[in-house]
């Protein structure tokens, strides 16, 4: 576990100093002061749900564009506070949660659990003119306690070993290693509160409420184990954007409670606050004097009331309108345009499946193809769903200038589709949407390496959504949405 900073450190000294201090000088408070102030303890539990998270350092979760989504758990709170009795309230909030955090980046052999307790001073005010119910807000301030359980191994892929993405490191060849930190950290963290109370008596309500946390980044420590050997090296990593969402419901029990009426506030006598058009002060707009109705001067010089119309004014006639026909000529009539012929439809699957010398048109169609489920597992570009196909295209580009991985095989594909420069020869306007069918087979890229495998698509239409490449030798290649992964598609 890392140290706590001099600053978290002073900042919690604060904090409890202040709840005790606040509690202090309530319960010495004359009872006097209101009926209805006195000290009051709450507990309750419900359900809680953390924050989606992303981790960062030598474990971390930013691949396949997500991070770790928290699972629904149990949540438990329990609080001692004083009411005041003019509203407000001041609190001293205790709240424990743990959750299944599920996989680190939707990678597999990962997994990620999370518990976190605080301790919060809380400032509550309640609207009490709903009779017996109590609607209330709140804010608060504390330590957040964050207990971090968090493993990334290396993975088999059809037989191949390969490296798990979330555990950053060098390997040796045939040797799989994990990633593995269980610590914890704390820091400072803040709430924000909406509930209900139900008063069952005068002392004893029924307490339901909504609580948002905010935690401080956890700055956790760990080790990377080699599988084969046992050697181990120290790793360090940060859990960021601690937080969650909680419900819970429970009972509040309020001490000395003397049970005497509220005086009744006569309401002041009310005043006019309407001024009407002529000056006069009244209570609303129908108390005014009827306003005299305006006059208009028509085109024609006539004089009429406001709200009357004037007489039709002439149309000229309009002059005669040209349109322009689907051929470039110009005409008074569409009718009389020449007759358009009719679109050829444009077919999307053009390759005939078969043997190739090359390697990505080459499908084994003596083998049975897999069926995939879901794309998105082993992308190659990553999600493209929201670019047009000129953003797809600088994206690849981007990529090729980038990485020599990238480079290599956009080369290659490129000059296998008659380009004799390979991606040099690749253009925007090259690039179109395309939806393929269902049932739509051939070769499917796997992954940043650029492996493929020969597959059907699945069958829901966003995994079948596609940027087509137009080519130079008359082979069609796709690039899926979903994935950003290469596509030979073939009958």
């Amino acid at each position: 576990m890392n140290d706590i900073t001099l600053r978290e450190f002073t900042m919690k000294k604060v904090i409890l100093l202040s709840a005790v201090s606040a509690l202090g000088i309530m319960a010495s408070a004359p009872a006097s002061a209101n009926d209805d102030d006195g000290i009051y303890i709450r507990g309750s539990a419900g359900y809680g749900i953390h924050t989606d998270s992303d981790i960062r350092g030598d474990l971390r979760s930013a691949v396949h564009a997500g991070g770790i989504q928290s699972q629904g758990d149990p949540a438990y709170s329990a609080g001692i506070g004083y009411d005041f009795g003019n509203n407000w309230r001041l609190e001293l909030d205790g709240d424990y949660l743990q959750t299944d955090l599920g996989s680190i980046g939707q990678l597999p052999n990962s997994s990620a659990k999370l518990r976190t307790s605080s301790l919060m001073l809380n400032a509550l005010y309640d609207f009490d003119s709903f009779g017996k119910l109590e609607p209330y807000v709140g804010a608060g301030v504390g330590i957040v306690n964050g207990n971090a359980n968090l493993v990334a191994h290396d993975f088999l892929n059809n037989g191949v070993l390969d490296t798990s993405p979330a555990c950053v490191g060098p390997r040796t060849a045939g040797q799989g290693e994990s990633c593995d930190i269980r610590d914890f950290d704390r820091g400072f963290g803040w709430q924000l509160l909406a509930g209900l109370g139900y008063k069952l008596t005068d002392n004893l309500t029924w307490d339901t409420h909504y609580t948002y946390l905010n935690g401080p980044n956890l700055d956790l420590s760990g080790a990377r184990t080699n599988g084969v050997t046992g050697g181990q090296f120290p790793i360090t990593a940060t859990l960021e954007d601690v937080g969650a969402h909680s419900v819970v419901t429970g009972l509040r029990y309020k001490f000395g409670h003397n049970h005497a009426p509220k005086p009744i506030v006569t309401p002041p006598t009310p005043e006019p606050d309407f001024t009407c058009w002529d000056g006069n002060v009244v209570f609303n707009s129908g108390q005014c004097a009827a306003k005299p109705v305006p006059k208009q001067t028509c085109w024609d010089g006539s004089v009429i009331n406001a709200n009357a119309t004037c007489p039709a004014q002439p149309v000229p006639e309009p002059a005669p309108t040209t349109y322009s026909c689907w051929d470039g000529s110009v005409t008074y009539d569409l009718a009389t345009c020449p007759a358009q012929p009719a679109p050829q439809p444009v077919r999307a699957n053009l390759n005939l499946c078969g043997e190739s010398s090359v390697a990505i048109f080459n499908v084994p169609v003596n083998s049975t193809p897999k069926q995939m489920p879901r794309l998105g597992t082993l992308p190659e570009f990553g999600d493209s769903h929201d670019l047009s196909p000129s953003q797809f295209y600088d994206k690849l580009n981007a990529r090729y200038n980038d990485n020599a991985t990238d480079k290599a095989y956009l080369n290659y594909l490129f000059k296998s589709m008659g380009y004799s420069n390979g991606w040099a020869d690749a253009q925007p306007y090259m690039f179109s949407e395309e939806v393929l069918p269902v049932g739509t087979r051939g070769l499917l890229g796997l992954g940043k390496q650029h492996h493929y495998s020969y597959s059907i698509l699945p069958t829901n239409d966003r995994d079948r959504q596609a940027f087509r490449i137009q080519s130079a030798n008359g082979s069609v290649v796709h690039f899926m949405k979903t994935c950003g992964n290469y596509m030979y598609a073939c009958e």
